[in-house]
């Protein structure tokens, strides 16, 4: 395919170097038609205009905390709320300005607070089609008081410039530039800047070979990991510097405080890079994200598409402890016992009308041999 002839110019809130990912559909229209419904660039949405949602359906409800104290979710003409109500009475009500999440277990709200992107009280579940109350809030009263920081923006949006201002008894508050944000995880947040590669396609749509472009399949193994592990790695990593900055070919190990697998028992939610690095795979097969991973595809693969591409490198795995009329099942559906669904210790939601945390469960990518689960057979 030849580029089309347009020359490249971005208003991209990232800089010059930036090129958009509109500039990259000329010459990869396939890709990118692919990626815009997939997982990663629905990490956000901006809900700038009336109906931005309604493709979400996500519907009206309720959450109790006791009879005199609710929050309610209302969709309107203009967008979708949620409002306080004490005694049946409507004490606060904000408007979903941002939402966090894909959708494939959950959604999270935020409302703008001035130049503050502030998180309200319900999050949505969308498996078990509930409301529940925000991880980590209050669980005996309604809470519109935490900020989303731009750590959080961090794994779940290309780009946000912020500004810290200083507050009372020297405190420092984080705000952002509105028009700045770049919701969702776009081309350039995995592959680096490209105007001046888009530029020179565009000048020479002869040149097949990708010029001004880190090739991420020429990068060493830690590296190629590194550019999934830099959102991948859980919320240990601090840095003076946004990882924004971060582009193909960086290591995560010059980030200070990053945490890479030492022996422990990572976390389940968030931290899918220190359970590969944990996993014989990873250390003696060199497993990568993109072994099992298109990112440009639909995530949504099921057990027995990601049972093929285990069995491309264990044909001759054998299953001498079960029961033979359960091998041909097995067959179909490796991970279900060698990356098993587990419960995150650090996120749980509080159900509606109760003082009950339900865990976040989610799959592990520490791929192993249970013998918990292999003793249930």
């Amino acid at each position: 395919m030849q580029c089309t002839q347009v020359k490249s110019k971005s208003n991209d809130s990232r800089g010059p170097a930036y090129a958009g990912s509109a500039s990259c559909v000329s010459c990869h229209k396939d890709l990118t038609e692919s990626a815009v419904h997939n997982s990663h660039f629905k990490a956000s949405k901006m809900l700038t205009e009336p109906g931005s949602a309604d493709s979400l359906h996500i519907p009206d409800g309720e959450f109790v905390f006791n009879e005199q104290t609710k929050v309610q979710v209302k969709n309107r003409a203009d967008g979708l709320y949620q409002s306080a109500l004490i005694n049946g009475a409507d004490k606060k009500t904000e408007h979903t300005d941002m939402i966090f999440g894909a959708g494939n277990s959950a959604y999270t709200f935020a409302f703008w607070y001035g130049k503050q992107l502030m998180q309200m009280p319900l999050n949505y579940l969308t498996k078990e089609h509930q409301w529940v109350n925000s991880p980590g809030f209050p669980d005996n009263q309604i809470y519109f008081g935490r900020p989303i920081v731009s750590r959080c923006l961090e794994c779940h949006s290309s780009f946000a410039d912020k500004k810290l201002v200083q507050g009372p008894n020297f405190s420092i508050t984080e705000e952002y530039v509105k028009n700045s944000i770049i919701a969702g995880i776009d081309c350039e947040r995995c592959h680096g800047p490209a105007a001046q590669h888009v530029n020179f396609h565009q000048q020479n749509p002869t040149v097949k070979t990708a010029n001004f472009m880190v090739s991420y399949k020429k990068l060493a193994l830690t590296r190629r990991v590194d550019v999934c592990g830099v959102c991948h790695s859980g919320t240990a990593i601090r840095t003076v510097n946004s990882t924004f900055g971060f582009k193909p070919g960086d290591t995560l190990t010059t980030l200070p405080q990053y945490s890479a697998y030492r022996g422990e028992d990572p976390d389940v939610h968030g931290k899918q890079k220190q359970l590969l690095e944990a996993s014989k795979c990873y250390k003696i097969g060199k497993a990568e994200c993109i072994t099992c991973h298109d990112v440009h595809e639909n995530n949504k693969l099921n057990a027995a598409i990601y049972s093929v591409k285990c069995i491309s490198c264990h044909q001759e795995v054998k299953h001498e402890t079960l029961k033979e009329k359960n091998k041909a099942i097995l067959a179909k559906n490796c991970i279900d016992c060698h990356m098993p669904i587990k419960e995150s210790h650090d996120i749980g939601f509080q159900m509606s009308n109760s003082k009950e945390k339900v865990p976040y469960s989610i799959r592990t990518h520490r791929i192993a041999i249970y013998n918990d689960l292999v003793k249930n057979k």
